[in-house]
Order: C-alpha cells, then structure tokens, then sequence
C-alpha cells in the first residue's frame, strides 16, 4: 500500500506584501495548568526548567525500559513510548478510567490500571488536590470555577459531569490567557494585525521591518495566571514571509 501524503494546507495562508506572518503558540499549556491545580512540585519545577515534560514523564514511569529503546524522543521505539506515555497522562489527568486508557493505547486493562496506580503515586496532588477540589465542588452547588474568576454550572448527573469538569479548567484557563496575551500585544503594537486564534496558539502579520521586535512581542504575549504560585505559560514564535505553513521557529537568547 502506497503511502499518501498530505499537503501543508497552512502554506496556502501567505502574509500580505510588506508583512511577515507569525504563530503564537504556548508550550505545554495545559499540563501546566493541571501541574499548578495539583500543586505538585515535582511537575512545576520541570516546567520551571523548561525539560521535556513528556520525555520526562515517560522516564519517570517507565525508567530503563524507556531510556534503553533505540531512537529519539522524536522518532523510533522511543518516541512511540513516549506518545503512548502522553496520551496516558492526559488521558488519566482528566479522569479517564483504566478502561478507556487501555482500549485507547491498545494496552489491556490491567496494564493502565498499574499505569494509573504508578502515576497517582508519583503524583499524589493530581488526585488529591485537583480531581477532590472538582469532585467537591460539583457535589456542593455544580460549579466549578478558574483561577480567572471564571465559573461553569453543570447540569447533568455529577458523575457524568467529572471529567467534562476538569477538563474545563485547564482548557478554560489556557483560552483565556491566549486571549489575554492578544489583547495585551495588541495594546503595546498597534501594528499587528490578528487573523486567528485556536486554543493556544495565535496566528496574527505584522510589518516585516518589526520582526526585529520579535522578543519584545513574545514578551507582551506573556500572561501572569493568579494561582498562589504565579504561573506564566512561556510562549514560543515562528515566522516566515512566505506563508504559515513555512515558519520557522524564533531562537532567544
């Protein structure tokens, strides 16, 4: 069977003369979130260090068995893993029973009943700080709010409404400071020019002389999160004056 390759749909979307098109994107925005609604540690500082969460991650849980595969974290057995590690994070962070993990990742139940048992061991604040604070909201008035101040009632049978409720929070959280770091940059360079925003990511042309202000634009993007432990979610740039789909990420110093 002849592999089929698919065209870069985003260099169809080209800047206008004279501009430069460049992508917003926030790195690892929800598990940080989640790291910070668990105040866990751990989790914080790695992100605090800017590593690999999920590389991280697939080390933690999986030890030699991991760091001994051949490849990189990119490509090969390793990266597999390491996907497989990733989807399992999430997948539990946000409530997914051991079933569904397994039928998901093509594990057998038993495999992501010890996956989940080891990852709530590691990180004890994901179940007893984040998962309890939704449960107990949702129990008292079926309200659930953000560190913004945003709230959502539910309506439906508690139980069903857990995991929609804790996925809320960090994707709530993420949309709102996406469409803060917009506002914010809009504010500082009247110049730019938004075309799109989708979740975490903004799309947006700016005049091509102004790329030399380019970490002054990343720095306007930068949104502080009201947790006890202020959290900023780092954002990286890529540019091209060509079209979207040929960007190229913006090195800093």
């Amino acid at each position: 069977m002849s592999l089929v390759v698919l065209p870069n749909v985003r260099r169809l979307f080209i800047p206008d003369p004279g501009f430069t098109i460049m992508e917003g994107d926030l790195s690892g925005a929800d598990a940080q979130v989640v790291a910070w609604e668990a105040e866990d540690e751990d989790l914080k500082a790695a992100f605090c260090a800017r590593l690999d969460i999920h590389d991280k991650n697939a080390e933690d849980m999986w030890g030699a068995a991991y760091t001994k595969l051949p490849g990189t974290k990119k490509e090969g057995p390793r990266s597999v893993k390491r996907q497989e590690t990733k989807k399992a994070v999430h997948a539990t962070n946000y409530g997914a029973a051991a079933r569904t993990v397994a039928i998901a990742l093509g594990w057998t139940v038993h495999d992501a009943e010890q996956f989940q048992k080891r990852w709530f061991g590691l990180h004890p604040g994901v179940r007893d700080n984040f998962h309890r604070k939704v449960e107990e909201s949702l129990g008292t008035n079926r309200t659930i709010r953000n560190r913004f101040g945003y709230h959502r009632i539910f309506f439906d049978r508690i139980e069903s409404s857990f995991a929609e409720a804790l996925a809320w929070i960090p994707q709530s959280t993420v949309a709102i400071t996406t469409l803060e770091g917009a506002l914010q940059l809009q504010n500082k360079f009247e110049w730019v020019q938004f075309l799109l925003q989708v979740h975490d990511s903004l799309v947006f042309q700016i005049p091509t002389p102004q790329v030399q202000k380019a970490k002054e634009i990343k720095e306007a993007l930068e949104v502080t999160i009201p947790y006890d432990d202020p959290l900023i979610i780092p954002w990286s740039l890529t540019a091209s004056e060509k079209s979207w789909g040929e960007a190229k990420e913006l090195k800093f110093v």
